[in-house]
């Protein structure tokens, strides 16, 4: 008798490939998750250090002379 006889039939392969691809879509979602968070953490750090590069350190005084224009 042949291997695929004593494996249960067309309702057993149906069952076992739909075992692999739910195991498979299961992978695959955590895997982009972990991605996106990754992602995140990183778009996060680059935000923090390009807010602190442009930071305006420079005070600003009230006592400078406003412009005289003549007309």
């Amino acid at each position: 008798m042949p291997k695929s006889r004593l494996r249960g039939g067309a309702k057993a392969h149906r069952k076992r490939v739909q075992e692999r691809n739910n195991r498979l879509r299961g992978l695959q979602r955590r895997a982009q998750e972990e991605y996106q968070a990754a992602m995140m953490s990183q778009i996060e750090s680059l935000k923090a250090q390009m807010s602190g590069e442009t930071e305006n350190t420079e005070e600003v005084t009230s006592e400078e002379q406003p412009l005289n224009i003549k007309l």
